[in-house]
């Protein structure tokens, strides 16, 4: 390890220059370790120039996954000169510490210096370590890759060079000879964009002889005469192989663009399908049927029991794919040492086995393991599907942490909420329920302790006393037990037809003790139609809105219940009005929750909350409504209850029937 004095006192940030080689594993675990051990932030980069082969990529696509576990930041710039932009991005992020690699230029590129030795002599702001591989490095030996060859190319690169040929033998009378060389470098450049640089480069020299066999003197020969027409032939030759480069390479880019489109679009929409997703089940099916459209192979989706090593199948597509037992041994290891293992990892690789083990996880936590069967595809993956194959498995294993972490926060949600209903119950209870009992307690010890002393007015008003607590006691005990029976969806209808009349006459004598101290005003027409309704359910919702307008109503105050007919909507409304302090625009709305009693909490001398909430639950098991409102003239409260009326194969086309 070398390094340079040259240090900067800018902020502290350290970077290992990755090249998509075997020495980046190298780079990324010194930058990690010199971070750690300086307590500095740290990162990798690298300059993609465009001429990184499948392989690299991946190589790439692997060092990013390793920063990322390792608490790094990945950054892909572009650009042609790599020193130049290292230097600008160090000088950008003001790097102090920057890590490269020992790496020798290409082989045929003898002088050419090393990339530490050209960013010694460019100079920077920063600490320059050079880090060696552990292992010998195999001495560089050019590798060809050639292409299957294709008779398209050949094809097509002889009809751009005929057509061309033809054009400019008719064109020969009106254009100069340096001008018809122009036909056959459109020739070129329709070559490289229908078949790629292959095909240029063999239009490129069919264009070279046809040019100098059928237009230059002397004709039908390949002989140059004149040093003007050497220079024109061989300028000629080498615009059309640049040219042919260049539009190759555009062609080529073009395709790898298209194909790197296609792949951001397909993981677009997987992601949004996995977002969308809310359980578990949803996110494993969406996953599984992805990875096997695109891989036509069968897949499944395994499990391990809690402090089990065997594997449990939760979902396979095709459905009934069964991994064999070589599979499932090769699942338990991944499963222990968080590894892929089987077909095309090295691990547990067995020609028979068929299967690649890929285990899930997220945040240090397994999450469950990925199996396909890689062994049914007629040819291996290739690093770009190596690479979508990791992306793809790495959402799956985020949606599916997404889908815990939401059902553990619903859990929590739900016990949190349990919690707050079971306080304020058992607030009610201690509250609502114990001041009639004391009252009741109270009255029947006085009766029974001082009978003889008490007047037979003393006894009555007693005995009232007792009677009044107790139908108290009766309502607040008949609210939890249909506030119960609401929340369970046990409440059913026996419908009945019934007047508003018998209505509010049944809840206004249940309450005369109540209404006793207050003017109670009745209005409504004679002329309103019968409800179809559950009497018992409706009274008591009409005995909860009363009682409340009641209790907040001041002595001598009025109360009073108006009905009228809407026929625009077809139902029938119940106003009950007080005189009281009124509701606040903002606690309109909330006044329906349950055990809902205003500021004073426990301590309030209204109740427990539960009568308008039983009220609207009961009106809208109805299909009606209630809300609240300001009173008349700008005092007290409005209640509404809006019941549907009945329509039926005999009032369809009339009115409903009406109260004799």
């Amino acid at each position: 390890m070398t390094r340079s004095s040259n240090t900067s006192l800018h902020g502290p940030r350290v970077l290992a220059a990755l090249s998509g080689s075997s020495e980046d594993a190298a780079l990324i675990r010194s930058a990690h370790r010199l971070a750690e051990r300086e307590q500095l932030p740290w990162g990798a980069v690298h300059v993609d120039g465009g001429r990184l082969d499948a392989d690299r990529r991946l190589v790439l696509e692997q060092d990013a996954s390793k920063v990322a576990r390792l608490g790094g930041e990945m950054h892909t710039i572009q650009g042609q000169d790599r020193v130049a932009e290292l230097l600008h991005y160090a000088d950008e992020h003001r790097i102090t510490t920057l890590l490269v690699g020992c790496s020798r230029p290409s082989g045929w590129r003898f002088w050419r210096r090393s990339l530490p030795e050209r960013l010694l002599h460019a100079g920077g702001a920063f600490d320059l370590v050079m880090i060696a591989e552990t292992s010998k490095r195999p001495r560089f030996r050019p590798r060809r890759t050639w292409q299957r060859f294709q008779l398209r190319e050949p094809a097509i690169a002889t009809a751009t060079s005929l057509c061309a040929l033809g054009s400019a033998w008719l064109l020969q009378a009106w254009l100069e000879l340096a001008d018809l060389s122009l036909v056959f470098l459109a020739a070129v450049l329709a070559s490289a964009a229908l078949a790629g640089t292959r095909a240029a480069m063999l239009s490129a020299f069919l264009g070279f002889l046809s040019f100098n066999f059928f237009f230059m003197q002397p004709r039908f020969s390949l002989a140059i005469l004149e040093k003007e027409q050497l220079l024109t032939v061989v300028f000629f030759l080498l615009v059309a192989v640049v040219v042919g480069q260049l539009a190759g390479t555009g062609r080529r880019r073009l395709h790898a663009l298209r194909h790197s489109q296609e792949q951001s679009q397909r993981l677009l929409a997987y992601s949004r399908s996995l977002s969308a997703a809310t359980d578990r089940e949803q996110v494993c099916d969406i996953g599984l049927t992805a990875l096997e459209r695109w891989l036509h192979v069968p897949v499944a989706f395994l499990d391990f029991e809690p402090g089990g090593s065997h594997p449990c199948i939760r979902q396979a597509i095709p459905q009934g794919t069964v991994p064999d037992a070589p599979a499932l041994t090769a699942a338990s290891w991944s499963w222990q040492h968080q590894r892929p293992s089987g077909v095309g990892t090295g691990q547990l690789d067995e020609d028979d086995q068929g299967w690649r083990m890929l285990p899930l996880s997220a945040r240090g936590r397994s999450i469950g393991m990925v199996g396909i069967k890689l062994g049914q595809r007629p040819a291996p993956l290739s690093p770009d599907h190596e690479a979508l194959l990791e992306s793809l498995v790495g959402q799956l294993a985020m949606a599916l942490e997404r889908t815990r972490l939401v059902g553990e926060l619903e859990t929590t949600r739900v016990s949190e909420e349990n919690e707050r209903l079971r306080s304020a119950l058992l607030s009610s209870v201690s509250h609502d329920l114990r001041t009639p009992l004391a009252s009741i307690i109270g009255s029947a010890s006085s009766l029974r302790d001082l009978e003889a002393q008490l007047s037979p007015q003393d006894k009555a008003e007693l005995l009232d006393g007792i009677l009044s607590e107790s139908e108290r006691l009766d309502r607040y005990i008949q609210n939890l037990l249909d506030m119960t029976r609401l929340g369970h969806g046990n409440l059913k209808l026996e419908r009945d037809w019934i007047s508003l009349d018998d209505l509010v006459s049944a809840a206004v004598q249940r309450l005369a003790p109540a209404l006793s101290p207050l003017e109670l005003r009745l209005d409504w027409p004679t002329d309103l139609p019968l409800l179809h309704v559950h009497p018992a359910l409706i009274e008591q919702a009409l005995v909860n809105v009363i009682d409340n307008a009641a209790r907040f109503s001041p002595p001598g105050g009025q109360v009073c219940i108006q009905g009228r007919l809407d026929t625009d909507h077809r139902q029938l409304e119940i106003r009950v009005m007080d005189q009281g302090p009124g509701i606040a625009p903002e606690m309109r709305e909330a006044v329906f929750d349950m055990f809902h009693t205003g500021s004073e909490g426990d301590r309030s001398r209204y109740g427990s909350g539960l009568g308008l909430a039983i009220c609207q639950g009961m009106v809208g098991a109805h299909g009606g409504s209630v809300d609240a409102r300001l009173g008349p003239q700008g005092i007290g409260t409005m209640i509404t209850l809006h019941l549907p009326l009945p329509v039926t194969e005999d009032t369809q086309d009339s009115e409903p029937p009406h109260a004799d």
